[in-house]
């Protein structure tokens, strides 16, 4: 029986903890999904189980060799999606009794992310997933392994159970803090009446007579003593009870619109019988569309259908019929990390791209990932994802009022993708974006473009056909010729009413 164990690991990097591992098994036919925030270790988890990683302490046993896909390799010229695709299917067709894939979903079409979910499901070995796609995790994964304050821990079910069982725990931790809360200000409150209590005895009855105070000097000083020490363990007893952390919630952002440049003119792209051609290959037939300011506009269709040529045309200028308004100022994600300055720390190459304050940087920073203890790092030393949060960022703050996003969501965890999708409804700007991530979409969208046989359809331009125009006053004149003739039949003049209402009524 093949098997997977890991006891008591603990893995540290520059001298600080990444994770710890307590207890974690997998044996045949496990479908186990790795989740947890960016930068978390889920990677790094991959990389011990493939035996490239010997750097921890603890005990690993692992008894068959392991396959792994990870999630950023040479495209050799192809897009995204299909040298994903072909990486998968070259580690399927190994039907290997261990198989890691790391984001395997990135880059995939939706007719591509059916085949990858159905082909996991029919996996007989150990597969361990990780991915940050909630449904290819819900439809594989039977099992969760979940990286939360540097732990792995196991649950039972999909990402959606484990995701049901966390909200459940972060309500019960959120009610009892509110109740530990309560209570603390109750012993501060009683604190505060003894202290006081205390003071009072000292100073003594104002009836008191001189000779009565001095006598009583000695005794009312033990009993205020007495009263403060009481003071002072309700004080130890409240720090001593107080063992629940306050839940951790994400600090919200305010975008307002003239932090961005502002933009004039009633489209920001125009195509007027706009073909799209690509190294000879028609990606799309002569087509008009406009694309208006404010709007926020998904580009859909299968994996090399032309969503990313659009976008590098749009900006490129070069394409006959098809122009970016000279008021636009676009910033562009495409995940191309080699523009990032290694030598830099995070907030040097985040503030070096933003007009914006300073806090609200730290805003949308700390939304989507990157809170303050990232500032002093290194690019340099960021994981994958933690990189395309970086290079993302940098656009969202950007000195732009037009986003173009080529696959934005590819590698984010989910927090993030909910952050994104939050900054991205109230960016004051115009959105353009390519994603495969269907809730992400129906989140931003406000319209849709679809790359479908050769052409752009455009369903804000499909419209119903105009109904056959109805001339009403000859329908009048054949009511009256009717109500005139003593042969015509009723049902006739009721019937020719009928359309002179439904006439009227357009």
């Amino acid at each position: 029986m093949t098997e997977i164990k890991l006891t008591n690991i603990e893995k540290l990097v520059a001298g600080r903890p990444l994770f710890t591992i307590k207890d974690l098994t997998a044996s045949d036919g496990a479908h186990i999904g790795i989740v947890g925030r960016n930068g978390a270790g889920k990677s790094t988890l991959a990389h011990i189980l493939t035996g490239t990683d010997h750097d921890y302490q603890g005990q690993l046993i692992i008894d068959a060799p392991v396959v792994y896909v990870p999630q950023i390799a040479p495209t050799f010229d192809q897009s995204g999606g299909q040298a994903m695709l072909a990486r998968v299917r070259e580690a399927l067709s190994q039907r290997p009794e261990i198989l890691i894939l790391d984001e395997p979903s990135s880059n995939l079409d939706e007719a591509h992310q059916d085949w990858l979910a159905k082909k996991l499901k029919r996996f007989r070995g150990i597969l361990l997933l990780i991915s940050h796609d909630r449904q290819l995790l819900n439809a594989v994964t039977t099992t969760t392994w979940a990286v939360v304050h540097q732990e792995f821990k196991m649950y039972p079910g999909n990402y959606a159970h484990y995701h049901a069982i966390e909200q459940q725990q972060l309500v019960t931790q959120e009610a009892a803090y509110t109740r530990q809360a309560r209570h603390l200000q109750d012993l501060k409150k009683a604190t505060q009446a003894r202290h006081e209590k205390a003071q009072r005895i000292r100073k003594g009855n104002k009836r008191m007579t001189a000779a009565e105070r001095a006598n009583s000097k000695s005794l009312r000083e033990a009993t205020a003593a007495k009263m403060d020490r009481s003071a002072k363990k309700l004080v130890e007893r409240g720090e001593r009870e107080a063992t629940v952390a306050k839940p951790f919630t994400q600090t919200g952002f305010k975008l307002v619109a003239t932090d961005f440049p502002h933009f004039t003119g009633k489209a920001v792209v125009t195509a007027l019988d706009m073909q799209l051609v690509e190294y000879g290959k028609t990606l799309l037939k002569p087509t008009t569309f406009q694309i208006k300011p404010q709007s926020r506009v998904t580009l859909v269709g299968p994996n090399g259908s032309g969503k990313t040529t659009l976008l590098k045309a749009i900006l490129a200028g070069q394409t006959p019929g098809l122009t970016l308004a000279p008021a636009a100022k676009a910033g562009v994600f495409n995940q191309d990390m080699t523009a990032l300055d290694g030598h830099l720390t995070v907030w040097q190459t985040v503030r070096a791209a933003s007009h914006l304050p300073d806090q609200t940087i730290r805003n949308v920073m700390g939304a989507l990932g990157l809170p303050a203890r990232f500032y002093p790092q290194l690019v340099a030393e960021l994981s994958g994802g933690e990189l395309v949060k970086l290079q993302l960022v940098r656009i969202l703050v950007g000195d732009y009022n037009v986003l173009m996003l080529d696959e934005p969501t590819n590698y984010l965890d989910v927090d993030a993708l909910d952050a994104l999708a939050d900054y991205l409804q109230h960016y004051p700007g115009t959105v353009i974006f390519v994603s495969h991530d269907d809730p992400f979409r129906e989140a931003v969208a406000t319209r849709t473009l679809v790359f479908k046989g050769h052409e752009l359809i455009d369903p804000d331009k499909e419209v119903q056909a105009p109904k056959q125009s109805v001339d009403l006053p000859l329908l009048q004149f054949k009511y009256d010729q009717m109500m005139a003739d003593p042969n015509a039949k009723t049902a006739d003049i009721q019937a020719l009413k009928q359309q002179i209402d439904a006439a009227k009524a357009h």
